[in-house]
């Protein structure tokens, strides 16, 4: 029984968010869908749970499971009573109506499953996974501290530590480094994209755009392989992808809810990987265009901006502080190939992105002709390019020489791609959709039986 019990607290812990979730997104009488609550869920708990143990060491209290578990409750227990004041109400499901959308949840809820299997079958195995990520997240559980940031020899302790102190506090509530307890964050995080890239399709054009978004990141080898592996790529694109979701609904609604939502994703993407800090140079310009078009007002911006600042300053403050940096020099940059091939490279490496690859490509120029047609009046695919495309470039230009970078936007390409691949499907004839049907859950199938094997 013993054993069960840190499964237990990891379980509370994680659901204690739902109801910040909901009095977040149910804000101005809006429908509130579970694809996007439970997400919402899981980046509120685990984005406090780390800042907590963060805080905590930095200000010499060591870390320990009751005090940081207490804190973390507190911060948790105003959800509850907000919930409650408004009128809790559970989040609407949307069931699939046709046969298509049924085996698109089936290979969903398969691939998913794959990925959960891995990750608690099998110890930490990748290098960076070893030896950085898990390393400082026990380095963290047998010190109960930060790790040392030593001057000029400063490299991987400058990495933020978002999925390592996920990893420590699963090592306090097991009391031994307990591997398969800690890779069930990245791992959740990994598969509620999925339901991120669902909701967000939905959002912007149809059901279709959502279901097939989600499957052209499932059904893409990358993905499966990365999922379980324990590295911070998806985690951090997981919050990348909140951030565009939440730059959205500011758009459409002008909430302060959306702005400090839009902002705290933001920011956690940048607490968990140095990237994220691209996305944040993104997020400027994005807010300045959106008040451009009279969209937001100026307070809202400074609300977004200072809650992201709020959360990724401190780390990096730090770092300038004890280490005189603010991110490694890690970025082999002079291994970058900036060639066509490389540009191009959903389309020049099958084995990594499978038919989902040039699908993606396709989509995008598909959007730009779309936008340059439409004289820029197309915000959402506005919104998509720009949390993309500068950041497409900024990887071709630095960092090519590992496709596996890609994975940090590509979400929210595959939320593009599904909407342009629904808005082509539309324009097909009725009997030439039935009779594309059969051909489309073959291929399918057998996509999805080799992103689970894989």
């Amino acid at each position: 029984m013993n054993a069960l019990l840190p499964w237990i607290l990891i379980t509370l812990v994680l659901a204690s968010a739902f109801p910040w979730s909901i009095w977040f997104l149910a804000a101005g009488s809006q429908t509130v869908e579970a694809a996007l609550a439970i997400p919402l869920t899981l980046a509120l708990s685990t984005g406090v749970l780390s800042l907590v143990m963060f805080w905590q060491a930095l200000a010499g209290i060591p870390l320990d499971l009751g005090r940081i578990t207490l804190v973390y409750f507190v911060v948790m227990l105003p959800g509850v009573w907000l919930g409650w004041r408004r009128g809790f109400s559970w989040p609407r499901i949307q069931l699939p109506r046709t046969r298509l959308e049924y085996l698109a949840l089936a290979l969903l809820v398969m691939i998913s499953a794959g990925v959960l299997f891995t990750s608690l079958y099998w110890p930490f195995s990748r290098a960076d996974s070893i030896g950085i990520y898990a390393h400082y997240g026990e380095y963290m559980y047998s010190q109960r501290t930060l790790a040392d940031l030593p001057g000029s020899l400063t490299i991987h302790e400058a990495y933020p530590i978002l999925v390592p102190l996920l990893y420590t506090y699963a090592y306090l509530a097991a009391g031994w480094p307990q591997e398969f307890l800690a890779r069930l964050f990245p791992a959740m995080m990994s598969i509620a994209i999925l339901s991120i890239i669902y909701a967000f399709g939905r959002r912007l054009h149809s059901k279709a755009a959502g279901w097939i978004g989600a499957l052209l990141l499932a059904l893409t080898p990358t993905f499966g392989s990365w999922a379980s592996s324990g590295y911070v790529d998806l985690p951090m694109a997981f919050f990348y992808l909140l951030a565009v979701v939440f730059a959205w609904r500011l758009w459409e609604s002008g909430r302060w809810q959306d702005a400090a939502l839009c902002g705290a994703m933001a920011g956690l993407a940048a607490w968990t990987k140095n990237a994220g800090l691209v996305g944040i140079g993104l997020l400027v310009i994005w807010l300045l265009w959106v008040r451009l078009k009279q969209q937001t007002s100026w307070p809202l911006i400074g609300l977004a901006l200072a809650v992201c600042a709020g959360i990724a300053a401190p780390w990096y403050v730090r770092n300038w502080l004890g280490a005189g940096l603010i991110i490694p020099p890690t970025i082999w940059s002079d291994q970058a190939s900036q060639t066509v091939g490389t540009l191009l490279v959903l389309a020049t490496h099958p084995e990594t992105y499978a038919l989902s690859g040039p699908l993606i490509l396709l989509s995008i120029f598909a959007a730009l002709i779309d936008v340059i047609r439409r004289r820029l009046d197309t915000p959402a695919l506005l919104l998509l390019l720009w949390w993309t495309l500068p950041f497409y470039a900024v990887w071709w230009w630095f960092a090519s020489y590992d496709p596996r970078f890609v994975l940090l936007f590509l979400p929210v390409l595959c939320v593009l791609a599904g909407v342009q691949i629904a808005r082509l499907w539309n324009h097909v004839p009725g009997q030439w959709q039935q009779r594309l049907v059969l051909p489309i859950a073959i291929v399918m199938l057998i996509l999805g039986l080799r992103a689970t094997w894989d």
